[in-house]
Order: C-alpha cells, then structure tokens, then sequence
C-alpha cells in the first residue's frame, strides 16, 4: 500500500478521494472528515451492507467502485475499515487507484498535527507497527532507519545470507525497540510532573471528549491561551497545560474563587487504531489525576449522542480512582450551541438535564460556574483570623481558597473561606472555632 506522502498529489494538495465502507455500522461523514483534514477532496461515495473477507467489497461492488473511480478521476480510495495486506492488494486491482484505509489515513492525520517529540515518536511507532505486516522487502527508506546499510552510523546492516525482506523486517522491529525505550522514559517523566501536580493544592482539570468537540477553543475561552482551532480532527494531539485565574483581587474581593490548572487533551474516536493507543496514554492519565473532568460534545453533531458515548466509555476504560478514592465528577459540556436550531436545543435539554451548554468563543461563563461549583465540593468550609504580622498566610490564601467574605480586625484578617482539603490542615492554628 503506497504511503499517502510519497505521492506529489498526496496530503494538503486536494487529491480526489472515493470513500468506500463495508459492513456495519458504517461511519461515511466520519470518513469524510478524516479525509477532508488530510486535505482530500471527496468526489464520491460507495457502500455494501456486509464485507468481503477477499477485497473488502464484493466483486459487482469492486466493479462498481472502478467505474466511480474512472468516472470521477479519483487519486484515491479510502476505506472506513484497517485492511489487511491482501485485500488492499485486490482492492487497488479492481480500482485502479491508491487504496488508503482508515488506520493509515487517521495516522497520517497524527503525522502532520504531532507537534512536541513524544507525540512524534507515537506516531512514528504507530507507523511502523502498522507497516510491519505490510513490509514487501523493497522499501528503501528502511536503509536510513538503521544507519544506512552500508554506512559507519553503526545502525542495522543486513547479514550474511539475510534476505531483503527479513531485513527489512529487523530494521523495522529494532526501530519500534529503541521508540518503546524512550517513551518508557518520557512516561517515567510524565508520572512525575503528574505527581508533583497532584501534590499541590491547585485545583486540577481535564478536557476531554470526542474529537473536534471544540476542547481546545473551551481552554482559550478559560485560559484566554492562543492555541489553533481550526476546524480539523485531531487539530490537538499532545496534552497541554494551562492556569486560568480565579476571580480574586489582590484585595481578595469577596465571593472570589480559586486559580485552577486545566488540561486540553487529544479527541477520542471510532475504531482508534490500536497502533495509537500510545498516543492517547497522557490523555487517559490527566482524566484519570484530574479533580474534575469536563466531557466535551459538539452539541451541532448529528452523531452526537454515538460521540458521547464512545467518549464516556473511553474514560470509564481506561480511567478512574486508582486508589479506591472516590470518582472525580465530570461535567458534560455541549458546546457549539450556536449552531444547534432551537427545537434541537430544546430536545437537548431534555436528554442531558444536567449538561452545561454554551458557546464557547463568546461565552463560557456557565461553564466556569460549573467547574467552581465542582472545585468547591472537595473544599472544607472554614473561618480563620490570620494576624496582621503574618501576612505570608493570608496572601496564600488568593488563588487558593474560595473566599466568601473578609474583613479587616484590630486581631487580624477575618476571612471566610473554602479550602482545598489536602491544604485546610495549614490553616488549622488559625480557624476560629
């Protein structure tokens, strides 16, 4: 199978592509975006209730799916299936064009959007897991993974006897070896600015959800950070890290909420290839630490409800209290409700009582609420008379504490407050019985 980049009319540049899909449930507008993203035009679609363990699709489909493509000049044939080697083989036969399937092309989505070294390396390794099966021993580019066959680089060079093939294939299994190694490493790392973050006393938050639910537009509504938010799947791949201010002064104005740390993850999806489960490991984990989660949904999606789903299972399976505590609470965030038509909105509210709903490029405020009124339920409720001479305490308190009222006494600061628990112990001397 020809690799999408190899080609000059490939990734980016609007080759033609005819989405096939066998079987079911078939998820063609899924196909679509997937294939739009990568830069793809569709000019056509096929479908066949049922698959063939041969081509995928039938011999009349085959013949069909060859006409489409002469008809419609298509570069490409995507499928919404992984294929094995074999039925690509057939299927590009009976085509006539570059068959493409949904593992490669989601990998080559990663490929473009990887932006920091550990998603890069994941998605290095998702290709070459996928590739090994694959491997036809003519594969050139192999050479430079190993150092080059006959070079010095003291990489990979074929032995005494060692076909192409079986070379090719060692090169590839050395390759995934030293990619596993170091993302061993950098997992290490991650459990332990996990830790260190856990430790503290800032609340935690995790985005998560389906992709192009619009997370990362959520975190610049919080944060006011200036990620990309373009209209693409999979537009965030690495996990990243932000802190929204809470509402205190530097006065500590009454009725002022904490800082909290909130985290944008990497989209879930249908039939994820299992070669990018790497890939979604920092995601798993910040849900999984976080003090609050936050599942996002395009509320505008016809699928919504599948989408929901599949990320709410996600999360149950590879989330959750390692240590028997109890479950963090999740809010469920439909955004992008400007798009929804009103008796839509009307039939949402009566399927999600309890979703916060909101757009978020113009206002995220009920979901700011939402996360504070969550935030304020692992919190202890205290009064404290903080000395004038020991202000170090009393200015600790802004960015940590919910602070209800306050006011200034010949003894000290009086302050009402809501506390983190792990942090309401420090302030233990100072509560007021």
């Amino acid at each position: 199978m020809e690799k999408i980049e190899n080609r000059e009319d490939g990734a980016g540049s609007g080759a033609r592509a005819v989405l096939v899909g066998a079987g079911e449930p078939r998820h063609m507008e899924e196909l679509g975006r997937l294939a739009t993203t990568l830069g793809m035009e569709v000019v056509g679609v096929l479908e066949q209730g049922r698959r063939d363990n041969a081509g995928y699709v039938g011999r009349g489909k085959r013949e069909e799916l060859r006409e489409l493509v002469e008809e419609v000049g298509a570069d490409f044939v995507v499928t919404d299936d992984e294929l094995t080697a074999s039925q690509a083989r057939v299927l590009e036969r009976a085509a006539g064009s570059v068959v493409v399937d949904r593992t490669e092309l989601i990998i080559r989505i990663f490929e473009v959007h990887a932006g920091d070294a550990a998603s890069s390396l994941e998605v290095e390794l998702a290709d070459l897991q996928y590739r090994l099966p694959r491997v036809k021993g003519r594969n050139p580019e192999l050479s430079r993974l190993g150092g080059g066959r006959g070079g010095s680089g003291g990489g990979a060079r074929r032995g005494s006897g060692e076909q192409q093939l079986e070379y090719d294939r060692r090169v590839i299994r050395e390759r995934i070896d030293t990619i596993n190694r170091k993302l061993r490493r950098e997992k290490t790392g991650r459990e332990v600015r996990g830790a260190r973050l856990r430790e503290g006393t800032t609340p935690t938050v995790a985005l998560v959800g389906y992709t192009n639910a619009g997370k990362t537009t959520v975190l610049n509504a919080l944060s006011g950070a200036g990620r990309s938010t373009r209209d693409r799947l999979f537009e965030t791949l690495e996990t990243t890290t932000r802190l929204v201010e809470g509402t205190a002064t530097g006065n500590g104005a009454e009725g002022a909420h904490p800082d909290f740390v909130v985290t944008d993850t990497v989209g879930f999806i249908r039939k994820l290839p299992t070669q990018l489960v790497h890939s979604f490991a920092s995601t798993l984990e910040a849900a999984n630490h976080a003090g609050v989660k936050v599942l996002c949904a395009d509320a505008s999606s016809d699928e919504l409800e599948d989408e929901v789903t599949t990320a709410g299972r996600a999360l149950a399976e590879g989330a959750g209290p390692e240590d028997g505590s109890e479950a963090a609470p999740t809010i469920l965030c439909l955004n992008k409700m400007d798009l929804v038509p009103e008796g839509r909105a009307k039939e949402l509210t009566r399927l999600y009582p309890e979703a916060v709903k909101i757009s978020a490029p113009s206002d995220a405020g009920p979901l700011l609420d939402a996360i504070y009124e969550a935030i304020s339920e692992d919190r202890e409720r205290m009064e404290v008379l903080i000395p004038h001479d020991d202000y170090g305490a009393a200015s600790r308190l802004y960015g940590l504490a919910d602070i209800h009222s306050r006011r200034t006494t010949d003894e000290g600061l009086w302050m009402d407050v809501s506390l983190p628990r792990a942090a309401s112990a420090r302030y233990e001397p100072y509560r007021i019985a």
